[in-house]
């Protein structure tokens, strides 16, 4: 990912924050150089080997074939976003641009079978669906026999929180106040972490 100095979110604890607080990521594989996506929820599990994204896939996606020793995928956690209208800078000229925030995670998957397998699963539903109704044993085991069970060990973490910061103070601050305005979620979402990032400048 290109990641200008003025962008680029380093510390570790903001990057897993943010991670946890969008854990529906892209997970990319590039089998004989051909690029290939699945879109799917994932746990985010530190312990003292690491950090692992664990989660499964169908059975019949061919995906999961890709994994093997030594060749990483990329994952990539994406927030929220929102167009930047250049009439709402002080300073001319100036042109639309993007506001945004990613985390990318680079690391090698692996397929895990077993008892981690219904883990893994039953893991996905505590974290986003706990109230979910028990499922019967002859449907779990249909349901599990159906899916392929993984996890990436992360080794690199890449932020880019791409938030006006290489523009003027005020320029900065009436892009937030029309973000904070808006009537869409994700824009006010967007001026949200424009705060957290003006914070972090002091």
């Amino acid at each position: 990912m290109y990641v200008p100095a003025h962008f680029r979110l380093d510390d570790p604890a903001e990057q897993l924050a943010f991670m946890r607080a969008h854990p529906f990521v892209m997970l990319v594989t590039a089998p004989g150089g051909v690029p290939f996506a699945t879109h799917l929820p994932v746990l985010i599990e530190q312990d003292e080997g690491g950090v692992f994204l664990r989660s499964h896939l169908a059975r019949a996606n061919p995906q999961w074939g890709h994994f093997s020793a030594g060749t990483d995928v990329l994952v990539v956690f994406h927030g929220p976003h929102a167009l930047i209208d250049p009439a709402w800078y002080d300073s001319v000229p100036n042109v639309p641009t993007w506001n945004y925030a990613a985390v990318h995670a680079t690391g090698s998957a692996r397929v895990v079978a077993g008892d981690e397998t219904r883990r893994i699963a039953f893991g996905l539903v505590a974290q986003f669906t706990p109230d979910m109704a028990a499922l019967s044993p002859d449907f779990e085991r249909r349901m599990l026999a159906g899916v392929v069970t993984f996890e990436v060990q992360i080794t690199r973490l890449e932020g880019k929180f791409k938030l006006s910061q290489n523009k003027t103070t005020q320029d900065r601050a009436n892009v937030h106040a029309a973000l904070e305005a808006s009537e869409r979620g994700e824009e006010r979402e967007t001026a949200a972490l424009m705060a957290h990032a003006e914070d972090r400048r002091g």
